[in-house]
């Protein structure tokens, strides 16, 4: 196996290449060999080809028909000439320097099923205690007692509550390698990009050639288990075993099973005094597979709290933050799923004539302003705001978690909405004349929610007739003259919790079905609107029983009482009746008023 060091602009890259010719170049693979692209634009898009002649042996051309390629042995390849070089040996091409070794392949021992079992068996029977002296495995011998493994425990345990991904994390994680087993370097390596990196090392300082076998890697990642070498398996010794006993390596795995790094671990050949050589033996092996099972699972911890925290913001974009915490622990609650739900859509009132007076910024920041005082009142009663349109939103009530006053939330909210104007028309009284106002509809029905979005972009949601229905209602308020008004199956579920009054049964463009439609007032109302109220539902009855004589006289006093500031569904009503009056409608009258704009 070939194994290249690529060196430019300060950036290091190596790369494995298995057999075969291998070009170097600026420009696309071509023919199926092997590359590796260098952005040095002093190099050619065809420059270099190594291929390997005897295991210790390669041949290098130059490709480039314009610069020639220099070696570290004091050579150089001429445009279009060839050379045999013994490696190791770099290449310089431009301000890309080229490093080119041989790695052998190399025997290993093989942490196998019994030595898991053992492991398993250990776990189970140690018993921590604290306070105790430190130690490595290297002091413990063959037969250690209970106190020092407990010590290793308690090491191992301190791993794990380590801040799992942080620096610290993966620098306790190569100490514990030295001091608990006695080594004398510890690494752990992830894979970033297809290419092994070292994220920690103990100790922590300087070294000149790569501190890893890549054979030993390839074995772990193919394996999937743990591996050692020692003593006579190194006979093969590359730049990267060099003076060294001994060798242990284990995968990191992720949640889903893939090797995603590895704890590596080394022992010179002058570690005992003694002279005599040591090689790893399988506690020390299980004690690596643990740290590394330790790494594995503290980095599932990790992705678990950043997914747990993206799914947080996520839903309190959408939810309020007590709503958002129970979806948090039950995300199954966002599946599509039918459910009676209480919907609420607004719009900013003569918003057209507003913006007039208006540059862009100005009015974007009007819609914002208008726009964060009802999510807040959406948020205040415990709703999900589901999508902002325009200078409009949609909330809605009793899903994802159920709510049993969903109905009354939703007219709270309402009503709050309404009672924060006057505080935006003050903000910006200065640049516009027009009132700030909303009109808002809400009804209560059957939908299925969930995502209604797509898979690219979530967007929790309701469709159904009870939607569309309720955006309809929103609508009528310009026509009723009404800040609120609520379908009467919203009023079926609030009863008497708020000051209301029916105010017609209308038919909205794309539903059939007529709908009772209620001015929602307030929680608590005074004598004299209760007074008005009842006087105009008795007009109603007159009205939609084709008594038009006695709807107008019921009519009268609530139009004639006032100087300006007319009650528009008084006069409205009033005016319907009076043409009736003139020209009497069709038997099949039933009172339903026919809405022909949305």
């Amino acid at each position: 196996m070939l194994h290249f060091t690529v060196i430019y602009n300060g950036q290091v890259t190596e790369v494995e290449h298995l057999g075969g010719p291998f070009e170097i170049g600026r420009g696309p693979q071509r023919d199926n060999i092997a590359r590796h692209t260098v952005m040095d634009s002093y190099v050619s898009g065809n420059h270099a080809k190594i291929e390997q002649i005897e295991l210790t042996k390669v041949r290098i051309l130059n490709l480039s028909q314009r610069n020639s390629i220099r070696l570290d042995n004091g050579d150089s390849v001429n445009i279009g000439a060839s050379i045999q070089v013994s490696l190791p040996i770099t290449l310089f091409i431009g301000e890309t320097s080229i490093k080119i070794d041989f790695i052998p392949e190399e025997d290993e021992g093989e942490l196998g099923g019994e030595d898991e079992a053992q492991l398993d068996s250990m776990e189970s029977a140690i018993t921590l205690s604290p306070g105790q002296s430190s130690g490595s495995l290297l002091d413990l011998g063959q037969s250690p007692s209970p106190e020092k493994l407990a010590v290793w425990f308690e090491t191992l345990i301190a791993v794990q509550k380590s801040a799992s991904g942080s620096l610290e994390f993966f620098q306790d994680t190569a100490q514990a390698v030295v001091d608990l087993i006695g080594l004398d370097r510890g690494l752990v390596l992830m894979i970033k990009n297809g290419r092994w990196m070292v994220q920690a090392r103990f100790p922590d300082e300087d070294v000149e050639n790569r501190e890893f076998s890549m054979s030993v890697l390839s074995k772990i990642t193919k394996g999937r288990k743990t591996f050692y070498q020692s003593g006579a398996n190194l006979q093969n010794e590359s730049e990267s075993v060099m003076g060294i006993e001994a060798v242990i390596a284990s995968p990191i795995f992720d949640k889903a099973d893939n090797v995603v790094g590895a704890i590596y671990g080394v022992r010179n050949k002058l570690t005992v005094g003694s002279g005599s050589n040591i090689g790893v033996n399988p506690l020390e092996a299980q004690i690596v597979q643990l740290l590394a099972s330790s790494v594995g699972a503290g980095l599932a911890r990790q992705e678990q709290e950043a997914e747990a925290g993206r799914l947080r913001v996520q839903f309190e974009q959408f939810f309020s933050a007590d709503l958002a915490r129970e979806l948090q622990k039950n995300p199954k609650l966002l599946e599509g799923h039918e459910s009676e739900i209480t919907v609420l859509f607004t719009d900013i009132r003569g918003f057209s004539r507003i913006s007039e007076s208006l540059n862009p910024r100005e009015t974007c920041s009007l819609v914002a302003d208008v726009m964060e005082e009802l999510t807040s009142c959406v948020m205040a009663f415990d709703g999900v705001v589901v999508n902002y349109s325009g200078d409009g939103i949609m909330a809605m009530w009793n899903a994802p978690a159920p709510q049993s006053d969903h109905a009354i939330k939703a007219c709270k909210a309402a009503l709050a909405m309404v009672a924060r104007m006057p505080a935006v028309q003050e903000r910006w009284k200065n640049k516009i004349s027009l009132p700030v106002k909303v009109g808002i509809g809400i009804n209560t029905g059957m939908a299925l929610c969930g995502n209604t979005g797509s898979k690219m972009k979530f967007q929790y949601g309701a469709l159904g007739h009870a939607v569309n229905l309720a955006s309809r209602i929103e609508g009528a308020t310009k026509v009723m003259g009404v800040p609120i008004l609520i379908s009467g199956f919203t009023k079926k579920l609030v009863g008497s919790s708020f000051a209301t009054r029916k105010l017609r049964k209308i038919r909205v463009v794309g539903i059939n079905e007529p709908v009772d439609i209620y001015q929602l007032h307030a929680e608590v109302s005074s004598i004299e609107w209760r007074s008005d109220a009842d006087i105009y539902e008795s007009a109603l009855k007159h009205y939609e029983a084709s008594e038009f004589g006695p709807a107008c006289r019921d009519l009268y006093p609530l139009i004639a009482n006032h100087s300006g500031n007319y009650d528009t569904a008084s006069l409205s009503l009033m005016a319907k009746s009076i043409e009736y009056l003139r020209k009497p409608p069709l038997s099949s009258f039933n009172g339903v008023e026919d809405l022909e704009s949305k």
